[in-house]
């Protein structure tokens, strides 16, 4: 399998970064819910949840998705089939944008709430990152609702894109999703 992408199929290094992403993502979603919904509040093992865990794997998603735009800016990018309808592309470029903008909001505002509510991200006890901006509870009330509500949106973004997938996969049965499949060459 090549590492670059070329016309018709995405690389080794696109499958990988969209793959690990997306796991990641999951995690994310495990990690926040399962400490909301069954674990007790001010627990040892919701703040480890939170500070050990989601923090610092949201800085890799971030330097992950930064890697992956910069991927796709020096790369080719496998077009669409020529049966796709015109909204259909449309759609699919803007759902697109808005998970990389999602990718890169959410855990900005995640960090920045972090630091502003005077709590920085420790990344996986390797560094601490410091308190470069003073305690402040307006803006960490403020990016803690760009973060939830950008968790919103990157839920139904991914849900949309899972099913764009298997539509593509199996009603219209074009390739779309083979092309991504990490063992498919």
């Amino acid at each position: 399998m090549k590492i670059r992408n070329t016309s018709t199929q995405y690389g080794a290094f696109s499958k990988f970064l969209h793959w690990a992403i997306a796991l990641l993502v999951l995690f994310q979603v495990y990690l926040v819910y399962w400490k909301q919904w069954m674990l007790p509040e001010k627990s040892e093992i919701a703040k480890f949840y939170i500070n050990g865990l989601h923090k610092p794997t949201g800085i890799v998603i971030l330097v992950l998705a930064i890697i992956a735009l910069f991927w796709r800016w020096v790369n080719a990018k496998p077009g669409f089939p020529s049966s796709m309808p015109n909204w259909e592309k449309k759609s699919a470029v803007l759902v697109h944008r808005l998970l990389y903008l999602g990718l890169l909001v959410m855990p900005i505002s995640g960090f920045v709430m972090s630091v502003a509510a005077g709590y920085p991200p420790n990344f996986f006890g390797l560094y601490q990152f410091p308190q470069w901006i003073e305690k402040n509870k307006e803006i960490a009330g403020l990016f803690f609702e760009i973060h939830q509500f950008a968790g919103f949106l990157m839920i139904a973004l991914v849900f949309i894109h899972i099913l764009a997938a298997l539509k593509h996969h199996f009603i219209d049965k074009d390739g779309i999703l083979k092309r991504m499949l990490p063992f498919n060459s």
